[in-house]
C-alpha cells in the first residue's frame, strides 16, 4: 500500500471517529487496529479521564480478533462483540483490513450499539464492514 493510499485510509477513520463520537457523549474512546499497521487511530474523547484499564485493552485486542475469528468459523459472520463491564462497555467491529473499538460508559444502553454499528457500517467513503476478523 502506498504512503498515499495509507494517508487516505487514516483520513477516512479519523472521519469515522468524528462520526463515532458526535453519536453520544458517554462514548469515551475510538480506536482503529490495522490487520498489518497495527494500532492507526487511537484517541480517548476526554483525556484526562484516561483509565488504567483503557491502555491494557489495546494490548489485549489480539485476544479478541483471535478469538473472534475462531468463533466466525463455527457461527458465521461478526457483525460486533460487546463486552459490557462495570466501569464501561467496549465494543468491536470488525472491518475490512481491521478492527475498529470503541468504549462507552456503562451507562449507554447497549441497544444504543446498533447505531455505533450503522455509522460504521454506513461509513459514507468506503464500505467498512466485513465481519471477517
Amino acid at each position: 500500500m502506498s504512503i498515499f493510499q495509507l494517508s487516505l485510509k487514516l483520513a477516512n477513520y479519523l472521519r469515522l471517529k468524528d462520526a463515532v463520537f458526535v453519536l453520544d457523549d458517554r462514548i469515551r474512546y475510538f480506536g482503529y487496529m490495522d490487520n498489518r499497521q497495527g494500532m492507526v487511530v487511537s484517541e480517548l474523547r476526554h483525556k484526562e479521564e484516561d483509565h488504567p484499564g483503557e491502555s491494557q485493552l489495546v494490548r489485549d485486542l489480539t485476544f479478541f480478533k483471535a478469538a473472534m475469528s475462531s468463533w466466525s468459523l463455527y457461527f458465521g459472520r461478526v457483525r460486533y462483540a460487546v463486552v459490557a463491564h462495570d466501569a464501561f462497555k467496549i465494543i468491536m467491529v470488525p472491518v475490512e483490513g481491521g478492527l475498529v473499538i470503541v468504549t462507552t460508559e456503562s451507562s449507554l444502553p447497549v441497544n444504543f450499539v446498533e447505531e455505533i454499528f450503522r455509522v460504521i457500517q454506513h461509513h459514507p467513503n468506503e464500505q467498512l464492514v466485513s465481519g471477517k476478523v
